[in-house]
């Protein structure tokens, strides 16, 4: 995976897709996985374990109360609205798979949540977003002071909960977790279009090992280690959620470009507009012509997507993302192999899931 040293590395060996694949119409080619699903709802297994995980969210919204109320309310604000769950689900998961007891990773599922709801509420605010999971962004529904603020309470009752484990170690993860989202975030922003020395291709994987992939994999570590995991299996489920990091970071990509709001329930364009790292839109102008790439910048700096959007149609930006995106579900599902781990095969509808959805 990509470093600070040297972002392929550990990449894996990509082959470009057949000039005449056109759209998105890979993701109905044949995949070399199990079960492939775009709906986590359709596994009977996993439902069940968003209902864990939703029932500890319920029960921290319901006692968690203070003063004053509109704090509260804007930090509940896109927890009620719902979420996939991906971090808190995979922690369980780990949890599970070195046959701990999902029941007592439930706290640190809860913390997940609680993180990452705060960086989406502090990103909406840097990118000036308007809803997310479907509601009004909470920046725009309480203000941005409250918002901040309310994003900040998220993050210290994140580590109550996780303090609440009575395993320091874990504490240490989530915030290494922590910090690396922030990293990512901050490069992230560096990150401008019309730089071509910074807006690469080995730029944009070393952003999302931070902004995305750290968290997974510190989510994947606590699960382990609340379940007692081995070294091995440790290093294993770490490995995966790499992969399933960059699968899930690759997917928001694709769907940013190629969905509308109302599938996404969230902004959508936000790259094009604010014209950040987004894989799509760099391999379409790495791969342009000067003048091209040139009226395509001009376009993006006056809001005129149309042309930025035909280039990467025109490109085959998308499918060669989706042909990356499922190279890393391909090798995520392979670290799992010979770990003899409870229940593999949710995890391998995790990183399906990743690779597949919607939205």
């Amino acid at each position: 995976m990509p470093n600070s040293s040297n972002s392929n590395e550990n990449r894996p060996t990509l082959t470009k897709p057949k000039p005449e694949t056109t759209g998105v119409s890979q993701e109905n080619t044949a995949i070399n996985i199990l079960t492939v699903s775009a709906d986590l709802s359709e596994n009977e297994e996993l439902s069940t374990r968003i209902e864990k995980i939703n029932q500890e969210i319920q029960q921290y919204l319901e006692t968690d109360k203070g003063q004053p109320l509109v704090l509260y309310e804007a930090a509940h604000h896109l927890i009620r609205g719902g979420g996939k769950h991906i971090r808190s689900l995979l922690t369980l998961l780990c949890c599970e798979a070195v046959n701990g007891d999902i029941n007592k990773a439930l706290k640190a599922a809860l913390a997940a949540e609680l993180l990452q709801t705060a960086s989406l509420i502090h990103d909406d605010i840097i990118d000036d977003d308007q809803y997310r999971r479907g509601v009004q962004a909470v920046h725009l529904r309480f203000g941005q002071d409250i918002a901040l603020l309310a994003g900040d309470l998220l993050i210290a009752q994140a580590v109550r909960a996780i303090g609440e484990i009575g395993i320091p170690e874990l504490v240490v993860h989530m915030a290494i977790g922590g910090i690396r989202m922030c990293e990512g975030e901050a490069a992230d922003i560096n990150m401008n279009a019309e730089d071509q020395i910074t807006f690469t291709e080995n730029q944009y994987f070393r952003m999302v090992e931070s902004k995305t992939v750290a968290f997974m994999k510190q989510a994947a570590i606590i699960g382990a280690l609340v379940g007692c995991a081995t070294a091995s299996q440790i290093q294993a489920l770490t490995s995966y959620a790499e992969g399933l990091g960059y699968v899930f970071q690759l997917r928001d990509d694709i769907l940013d470009i190629n969905t509308a709001p109302e599938v996404t329930q969230k902004t959508t364009h936000s790259d094009l507009r604010l014209k950040r790292g987004n894989l799509p839109l760099i391999h379409a102008l790495e791969v342009a012509q000067d003048a091209e790439r040139k009226h395509c910048l001009q376009a993006l700096e006056a809001g005129d997507f149309t042309p930025v959007l035909e280039l990467i149609n025109n490109t085959k930006s998308i499918d060669y993302t989706f042909n990356i995106a499922k190279k890393f579900n391909e090798k995520a599902i392979s670290m799992l192999g010979g770990q003899g781990f409870v229940k593999e095969e949710l995890l391998v509808q995790l990183a399906n899931y990743a690779l597949l959805r919607k939205h």
